[in-house]
């Protein structure tokens, strides 16, 4: 089984939000306050632990309607719900696929469990009925957090206690610690991991991979000398054993398939511990919801897992990629281009879409010059050429990101500018033409000639050159990121005049949608 769409009303930092996720992994992003943790909390209140219950404490401030989660649960194979009697008769098909759809409602002091229909209508059934079917949710899907707390500092009461492995993450995650932990230490936490997942009543393929792989350490290391060089893969296999085992001991019955809430995983762990983590935990029986602010990490999750969270005045909106928006070549260009070597975009709050180096090296220092921050601002800078202009729009649509495109004045640049008319975006999308062919052009014209002359021929250029050798001359001599730096350097002399207008509108109009994004 799986959870397909969340619906939450009223809870914490979540005024209304309407999710979908994918059957492995969904990953959220977004800004602070935004709802990442709120959503973690509401779904550890529906399926969580028995003791995690929604409370009066739990409505939204300044709201006086109930809090209302909503859950849809399908089947990952054929003939699950007829395997567990509280589920078997509940009549749902959303089509052609069986689901069980839940709402908790919580209002004066209680949270009574209601079944729905295909229409999101209450079925006529008692009350005991759809608290089986609740319990029983709880028990074939549970919420486990993936805890990755310091020890040293904070436990939580809740957690199951595992001395052995508590020790050993306390041992590697202490602030002040010397050194990785002792290889004694982490051996004694494999065995005991492997001892219990050997007896767990799950005997899933991936938990008995993992249990062999840790069965398998103390040999692997008995003639070590030194430290081995796999320590922060075992550290991965035993957080990701301890989910397994937490799962395990909630009471889950042959079959279960846990959801794994893993918050900002890049907050504790070193990027190389994260890899081997996340190898692992990719491979548990699991469906996965991650919360992270960590480019890198987005670097290794498919493109449509992602769901960049953008809060409204009444709701929380999730914006993602669907399947009819990009096709399998749109993705593996953009997943290249945009999302590995230009992660960080996807956290932004604007896109300033460009044509190549020049101009992704000249605007950022623009901007500084003319005392603006665009990091700072949230508005990053992406070349669109390697990837197509039209899929990164296509991808900007998807993710609710407004745009801000500057294209050069030739033909290939009318075309983009043709491209990016007819897009239809959920997010403004605005267009600059330079009056120009090419920036290097843009710059000669508005007096920078002199500057692209010197790059060119040294300080002893004269000026009976065509522009477009010189430019030539200049890039073949600097390239363009160097001959952009060197114009930087020439316009700091003189900022409000050297600096191009349409340059100087282009930062203030992304900064605009910026702001403007943040107050919608």
């Amino acid at each position: 089984m799986h959870l397909r769409h969340i619906s939450i009303r009223n809870f914490r930092g979540l005024r209304g939000l309407q999710l979908r996720l994918r059957r492995d992994t969904t990953v959220l992003i977004g800004e602070n306050q935004w709802g990442r943790t709120s959503l973690a909390r509401a779904l550890e209140a529906v399926l969580g632990a028995s003791d995690r219950r929604l409370t009066d404490a739990d409505r939204t401030s300044g709201t006086q309607g109930p809090v209302e989660i909503a859950l849809d649960i399908g089947e990952s194979q054929p003939g699950e719900f007829d395997c567990c009697p509280a589920l078997a008769s509940l009549p749902c098909t959303i089509f052609g696929h069986r689901v069980v759809r839940l709402r908790l409602n919580h209002h004066d002091g209680a949270a009574v469990p209601t079944i729905l229909n295909t229409n999101g209508d209450a079925l006529p059934l008692d009350e005991s009925t759809a608290q089986a079917a609740h319990d029983a949710l709880r028990q074939q899907i549970p919420v486990i957090r993936l805890s990755l707390w310091n020890g040293t500092s904070r436990t939580d009461e809740r957690l199951i206690p595992d001395a052995a492995w508590t020790s050993a993450m306390n041992a590697w995650m202490a602030p002040d610690r010397e050194g990785p932990p002792s290889r004694q230490a982490l051996l004694h936490s494999a065995e005991a991991a492997t001892r219990e997942l050997s007896d767990r009543r799950l005997r899933d393929a991936a938990s008995l991979d993992l249990a062999a792989e840790l069965r398998a350490l103390p040999s692997a290391w008995r003639h070590a000398e030194r430290q081995p060089a796999n320590a922060d893969r075992v550290c991965a296999m035993l957080i990701a054993a301890h989910a397994l085992l937490k799962a395990d001991r909630r009471g889950a019955g042959e079959g279960v398939r846990p959801i794994l809430l893993v918050e900002d995983p890049e907050t504790h762990l070193h990027p190389t511990l994260l890899s081997n983590l996340w190898s692992l935990v990719e491979q548990l029986p699991a469906q996965r919801l991650v919360t992270t602010n960590a480019p890198d990490f987005l670097g290794a999750i498919d493109l449509r897992a992602i769901r960049r969270l953008v809060r409204r005045p009444d709701r929380t909106v999730a914006h993602g990629v669907k399947s009819k928006d990009l096709s399998e070549s749109d993705v593996r260009r953009l997943s290249y281009h945009i999302r590995t070597l230009r992660g960080g975009a996807f956290f932004a709050r604007a896109w300033i879409l460009v044509e190549g180096e020049t101009e992704f090296w000249s605007l950022p220092g623009a901007a500084s010059l003319l005392g603006h921050d665009l990091d700072a601002e949230g508005v990053r800078v992406v070349e669109f050429a390697q990837a197509g202009l039209e899929s990164v729009l296509r991808l900007a649509g998807s993710l609710a990101m407004p745009v801000h495109a500057l294209v050069d004045g030739d033909a290939a640049g009318r075309g983009y500018a043709d491209v990016i008319h007819r897009h239809d975006a959920i997010a403004p999308c605005r267009l600059t033409v330079l009056p120009a062919n090419s920036i290097e052009r843009y710059f000669w014209d508005r007096g920078l000639d002199g500057a692209i002359l010197e790059s060119a021929y040294g300080a002893e250029a004269g000026n009976g050159r065509s522009p477009g050798r010189a430019i030539d001359d200049a890039i073949r001599r600097h390239t363009k990121p160097g001959l952009a730096r060197r114009l930087l350097d020439v316009m700091a002399a003189d900022p409000e005049r050297l600096v191009p207008k349409e340059l100087g509108d282009v930062v203030a109009s992304a900064i605009s949608l910026a702001r403007q994004s943040m107050r919608a």
